[in-house]
Order: C-alpha cells, then sequence, then structure tokens
C-alpha cells in the first residue's frame, strides 16, 4: 500500500504538472493565431489611416482585438454540448467575452510602443505587413497561469479526475493487498507454529501443502526436517539402546564371574584370570571403538596425508590374513592394478583389517575372498567379493549404521559388536 501510494502521489503529480505545461502551450498557441487575425485588422487600420499610427490608440486596439476575435468557438475544453437555451434560460456570453485576450501592445518598425500597455518577460510577436513592408509589429505577453473562469473550471474538473482515479486506484490495491496478505500470512503463521513445535520436540508434525510457490517449497522443505529429525532422533535412541546392551554384557559376564569367585563357586586362578582378562579386553575395544567412532563424527580424526602405493597397502593386509583363512578353510585371493593415492597408511591399514576380519568372520567354510583394484575416471575403487551367505539388499545400507549386526539375537559367536564397517565408513 505504501508503495503504491507513493508511486500514486509521484504519477499524479507529474501528469498534472504536465497537463498544466500542455495546456498553457495549447492556450500560447491559439493566442498566436489570434494574433495572426488581429494583425490583419491593425493592418487595415494602419492604411486607413494614410500609412500611419495616428488613429490607432488602446481603446481602439482592445476594439480591434475584439472584433478579430471569432464568436463562433462557443465551447471550451472540458464543456460538452448542450441543447439551445429555453426562453427562460440566459444565454452565455460570447467567447470573446468569456475569453479576455492577454496583454497586447502595438509596435511601429522602429519599435516604439503605439498602442497598448509596456510588456515585460516573454511575448509573441506577429509582423503587421503593408505592401509587403513590415510597418510594424504586434505583441502580447504569453500565458503563465490560467485567468478566466472557464480554464479554472477545466482545470478543476481535469483535478476532480485524477482524484477520482487516484482514490480507484488506492481502494484497488488496498483489496489486492488484504487478499495477498491473508493468502500469504496463514501459511506463514502455520508455518510459525509448527516450527515452534519442531523446536519444543514435537517431530510428528507434517506441513503437506499444494502450492507450487515459494511458501509451498519452504513447507515441503519443513517436512522433510521433521523426518530428518525424527529420524535423527530414533538413531540416537537406538544408539543409546545399543550401547548400554553391548557394555552391560560384557560387566554382567565380569560380575558374575567375580561373585562365583567370591562365593567360592570358582577357584581364583590362572585359567579364571585368563577369562576376565578376556572380558575386560574385548569390553576396552567395545569402549575403544565407541570413542573411535564419536571422535570420526565430529571430525577429530587426525591424519597424516603422504603418497601410497594402494596396490602394495592391499597386499601387506592380505598377507596379513592368509594364516588365519587357512585355518578357517578360506581361500583369499588379489588382483589390481598399480594405483597411487594419497592417503594416512596408519588409517588405510585399519580399513583393510577391519573389512578383511568381517570378510573372514561372515564367510562359511569351504569358502573364498576376492579383493580387486581398479581405476574408475579418478576414483581408485578396491572390491571385496566373499562367498556365501551373502547380504539382503535392503540390509546393506544398514550394515555400516553404529551397532547393526544381522543376528537377531545379537550374539557373538560370529560378529563383534557392529562398528568394524561404520568405522570403515
Amino acid at each position: 500500500m505504501g508503495l503504491t501510494l507513493v508511486v500514486l502521489i509521484a504519477s499524479l503529480a507529474v501528469s498534472s504538472w504536465t497537463f498544466e505545461r500542455g495546456f498553457l502551450g495549447y492556450v500560447n498557441d491559439l493566442e498566436e493565431l489570434r494574433l495572426e487575425n488581429a494583425r490583419l485588422a491593425v493592418a487595415a487600420e494602419y492604411q486607413r489611416s494614410g500609412g500611419n499610427w495616428s488613429s490607432l490608440t488602446s481603446n481602439r486596439l482592445k476594439q480591434l482585438l475584439l472584433e478579430s476575435t471569432p464568436d463562433k468557438l462557443d465551447i471550451t475544453p472540458g464543456e460538452t454540448h448542450r441543447p439551445p437555451p429555453s426562453s427562460h434560460d440566459k444565454a452565455p456570453p460570447p467567447y470573446r467575452e468569456r475569453h479576455p485576450h492577454p496583454p497586447t501592445s502595438v509596435y511601429d518598425a522602429a519599435g516604439t510602443r503605439v498602442a497598448g500597455p509596456p510588456l515585460d518577460g516573454e511575448i509573441n510577436r506577429a509582423a503587421i505587413v503593408v505592401d509587403s513592408i513590415t510597418v510594424g509589429e504586434l505583441r502580447s505577453a504569453l500565458r503563465h497561469q490560467f485567468s478566466s473562469p472557464q480554464e479554472q473550471a477545466f482545470l478543476q474538473q481535469q483535478t476532480k479526475a485524477r482524484w477520482m482515479i487516484g482514490i480507484s486506484a488506492i481502494a484497488l490495491a488496498l483489496g489486492i493487498s488484504i487478499v495477498l496478505a491473508r493468502g500469504m500470512l496463514s501459511p506463514i503463521r502455520r508455518m510459525h507454529e509448527d516450527v515452534s513445535k519442531l523446536s519444543n520436540g514435537d517431530y510428528s508434525i507434517r506441513l503437506a501443502s499444494d502450492r507450487h510457490d515459494e511458501l509451498g517449497k519452504l513447507m515441503r522443505n519443513l517436512d522433510r526436517l521433521a523426518v530428518t529429525l525424527s529420524e535423527s532422533r530414533e538413531s540416537r535412541q537406538r544408539w543409546f539402546a545399543n550401547v548400554s546392551h553391548e557394555l552391560r554384557t560384557p560387566v554382567a559376564v565380569l560380575t558374575g564371574e567375580l561373585e562365583a569367585m567370591q562365593d567360592g563357586v570358582r577357584p581364583t586362578d590362572a585359567n579364571q584370570l585368563e577369562s576376565l582378562m578376556q572380558e575386560v579386553q574385548r569390553l576396552r575395544f567395545l569402549i575403544d571403538d565407541l570413542y573411535e567412532l564419536s571422535v570420526s563424527d565430529i571430525g577429530g580424526l587426525r591424519y597424516e596425508f603422504s603418497p601410497l602405493d594402494l596396490d602394495k597397502s592391499l597386499a601387506t593386509a592380505i598377507a596379513g590374513f592368509q594364516t588365519r583363512a587357512k585355518e578357517q578353510g578360506i581361500t583369499i585371493s588379489f588382483s589390481g592394478e598399480s594405483l597411487k593415492v594419497n592417503a594416512d597408511p596408519r588409517r588405510m591399514d585399519q580399513l583393510w583389517q577391519n573389512l578383511l576380519t568381517n570378510a573372514l568372520v561372515y564367510t562359511d567354510t569351504p569358502g573364498k575372498v576376492s579383493i580387486s583394484s581398479f581405476r574408475a575416471t579418478n576414483s581408485a575403487v578396491v572390491q571385496i567379493e566373499d562367498s556365501p551367505p551373502g547380504v539382503a539388499a535392503d540390509e546393506c545400507e544398514q550394515l555400516f549404521e553404529p551397532l547393526y549386526r544381522m543376528e537377531s539375537s545379537r550374539s557373538r559367536s560370529t560378529g563383534g559388536a557392529g562398528l568394524g564397517l561404520a568405522i570403515c565408513r
């Protein structure tokens, strides 16, 4: 509304100014035509006086000017055709009486004023020519304002029309702005309320909208944000539940064995201490893995990059697993081209250890693990394939989630805590 009001005021002011200037120009152009008619009358007066200005007085000049102004221009700007007046109506005065001419004077060939008032400022000029000889000049002051009642009435009519246009435009803009404001504020208020719910932890809200504008896009983005936050909270809850489960199991085993030794059920000997040490070691590995995973999530892992022969790094890691693989009845094969990458050798060794351990744990005997490396555009790809059992397609992505294992019982007889692939990623 404010913008419309400013533009409207500016446009009306400019149009009013240009109209008045243009109308004044039109009036002055008409004055030039009037001077042309008056010039002929003044020239005839000069000839009747025997070729001099002796008979031309100011009163005589006024009379000549009135006589040279036509009476038939009886319709002024802004007026419409009217029916003939009745016998009871008073006829309007003629055009020349309703539109008095501006100050007009006659000057001789030498530039001396002969008749009429003195003139200042800008003037219209019309040469008085008799027998092809310029004997004088008819001069009239230029109009800079409107003086006649009819001209003032016409200007008032135009001003009234502009006001009506302005009021109509403001009313139209007000109506449109109210409709637009309601159309935009309604979804914004709704989003404001739902974002407040999101900030308070209520992720069940949904802002599904069939709008195709920017507000509709924003509402759909808020929907996706709510879904992501809900999934994140569920994942965090599962994470805490799984971590507590993984920590509780070795602690429960340690507590049970220690209580048995305290009660004398089990002897305190080297074998029992070795069993306790295994549980402590498993607990320490789990805590170390959890710490490393949390540090990786916040981007706190340290890396020391250097040029690395990927194929040699893989071959070295595979060689360390050959003995274990033979004991399990599993064959490991490797084929790859020479590839150089910029990597942290220590972290790459950790990656190979986790992946190869996972491959051996989840491959039935007899089985095989095939490893290959190759270039794909600007990337180095390492592919590890093992024999059955395989992984269902819908579980592939879940394998990389922390603490996820395919065994529903979460038994450690075949796998660890489910952190290896998460750390690998």
